[in-house]
């Protein structure tokens, strides 16, 4: 613990992070040519939820899973800024700052960044990595992590297809009633071309999060991607943490993912993930409760009738299963819940002015 926070440190006066971006703007990003762009997400399904047979009335029907507005350009020469608002989050503790995801601004010069502000926490794997916009029946643990918050960070691109970076936030953990609580990552992104036909991409990260003052939990999450054709994708995300007197991989989230990309406009994914805490007893310091151990398979299907940088039209229909035990009742994936959900999801780009 003592050696990343030295790190950190070292490391913050000289550099900071990587700007992070979720899925959809990794996959459509837009140059940053203009002094604002401002674009609009949101997504509508229709969902139906079923806990051992017996279909959940609360949670089945139309709903309204994601509206927010996206602000971001750049105000000088590399100096980027990025604003999400989103307004389909219900305030945890009656703050406007809770339904605002990421204010961040990042200032790149040669191959180093530095970043201010709301950002996400440095966590590694590819459904972590995701916006909430695009997430189908996410793993335990993405379901219930608090991944915005305020911190410093900073990069340094270690190659053209490396780059390693750090960030001291505010922990996971902090309650309105104790901010004063703190995390320190370290990520690495890699992105290398094996052959003409293969890519192999990576999303590492170690993280000491403080769930009590001055008593931390230690994250290794693993996420790893192959690329095959530009058509095929497996995805591994492995994941432990360990907490203080609690033996290493008691505490796990594991996720792995196929997807094909028949066309521009089609696109099928099959998913399993599986989340466990055989030990930790930390009331609300832990994002999986004690005792669960489930797993969740499923299969997606979208269809793109609109796909460009400007613009996204998306429908999906998705339907999963879990199986096993979880002792937190608030998610929607318990013991022997089937979830189907059919969507449409739609980003536009209102103006940019340059």
């Amino acid at each position: 613990m003592n050696l990343l926070k030295i790190a950190a440190a070292a490391a913050m006066m000289t550099i900071a992070s990587a700007s992070f971006a979720d899925d959809f703007d990794s996959q459509h990003k837009e140059t940053e040519d203009h002094l604002i762009s401002l674009d609009v997400e949101a997504r509508l399904d229709w969902q139906l939820v079923d806990h051992k047979g017996v279909m959940d009335r609360s949670q089945t029907g139309f709903i309204g899973k994601y509206i927010a507005l996206k602000a971001h350009g750049e105000l000088t020469e590399g100096l980027t800024y990025t604003w999400r608002q989103r307004f389909s989050r219900t305030p945890k503790d009656n703050t406007f700052w809770d339904q605002t995801d990421i204010l961040d601004f990042n200032y790149s010069f040669g191959r180093f960044d530095i970043g201010a502000g709301k950002q996400v926490v440095l966590i590694g794997g590819y459904e972590y990595d995701r916006a909430p916009i695009n997430l189908m029946c996410p793993n335990l643990f993405v379901a219930n992590v608090a991944c915005y918050q305020f911190g410093v960070s900073g990069g340094f691109k270690v190659t053209p297809h490396d780059h390693l970076a750090i960030q001291v936030s505010q922990s996971l953990f902090a309650t309105p009633e104790d901010r004063n609580l703190y995390a320190y990552n370290l990520m690495w992104r890699g992105d290398h071309k094996i052959s003409d036909k293969l890519r192999f991409e990576t999303i590492w990260s170690v993280n000491e999060i403080e769930f009590l003052k001055g008593k931390f939990c230690n994250y290794v999450a693993l996420g790893n991607k192959l690329v095959i054709n530009e058509k095929f994708t497996f995805l591994l995300d492995l994941m432990t943490r360990t907490y203080p007197k609690n033996n290493p991989f008691k505490n796990n989230t594991f996720m792995g993912e196929f997807s094909w990309d028949i066309s521009p406009k089609w696109k099928i994914t099959a998913k399993a993930s599986y989340d466990c805490n055989r030990g930790v007893n930390l009331t609300d310091k832990t994002e999986i409760a004690r005792g669960t151990q489930l797993a969740i398979g499923g299969v997606v299907a979208e269809w793109y009738p609109i796909r460009h940088n400007r613009h996204l039209l998306k429908v999906h229909a998705a339907a999963f299963a879990s199986h096993g035990s979880n002792y937190n009742p608030n998610d929607i994936m318990q013991k022997k819940t089937m979830y189907g959900s059919v969507g449409v999801t739609w980003h536009m780009n209102l103006f940019n002015f340059q």
